[in-house]
């Protein structure tokens, strides 16, 4: 894991596809069409949805394409296409974040839930957590970024926080155990809380 500020690397790039009409201005006519990319960097701007760096075959490489004009694969005929805010609950909390790939997680099935209750079907690809801005140290207010393939035609891709993601480990997660859980609450939790100093009940002096 690493610290970045603005602009990181993904951890691993992914062979996708852009959608034309951002290359072009937003051209009507271009929407729905696409080009085949390569999804190498993720950007993260304060109040702004996540925006990715790409390289097309032209040999062009862009900067801040939006989350929603990405696709993993080409979509199926019939899938649905799903908005910016169903992709991404949140805005992006500050300049600074953390990006890794949990080695447990690595390409796990999961599902996530929309606004209006619908599950999608995803795969885990990496996350993106935001340090060093009031929301994210504020436990009730933290919101890490998921960042999922998506499986249900739609070829998307969306970030989603960990309360709205139930993960499908067959070899550890059961049916029908109940999700009656809470918010985190407001308390911080510190090891520096006794008058005794550490150091002075050690086995050896601090060298």
């Amino acid at each position: 894991m690493n610290h970045h500020c603005h602009n990181a690397s993904v951890p691993q790039h992914l062979y996708g596809y852009v959608d034309r009409s951002i290359l072009r201005t937003l051209n009507p006519s271009e929407a729905g069409t696409f080009e085949k990319a390569v999804i190498f960097g993720v950007t993260s701007i304060p109040s702004r949805a996540l925006h990715f760096s790409i390289l097309c075959e032209s040999g062009a490489q862009w900067a801040r394409i939006p989350l929603h004009m990405l696709r993993h694969e080409l979509p199926e005929v019939g899938a649905p296409c799903h908005a910016l805010n169903e992709l991404q609950m949140w805005d992006c909390h500050g300049w600074d974040f953390s990006v890794t790939r949990y080695e447990y997680l690595r390409d796990m099935s999961c599902q996530y839930r929309q606004r209006d209750g619908l599950l999608v079907s995803g795969t885990y690809w990496f996350t993106l957590d935001h340090t060093d801005n009031g929301y994210s140290n504020f436990p009730s207010e933290h919101k890490c970024y998921h960042v999922l393939t998506l499986n249900d035609g739609s070829g998307q891709i969306a970030a989603q926080p960990n309360n709205r993601i139930l993960w499908q480990d067959d070899s550890w997660v059961k049916p029908n155990v109940p999700l009656d859980y809470t918010v985190m609450g407001p308390e911080t939790w510190h090891a520096e809380t006794s008058r005794v100093n550490a150091q002075d009940t050690a086995m050896t002096p601090d060298c």
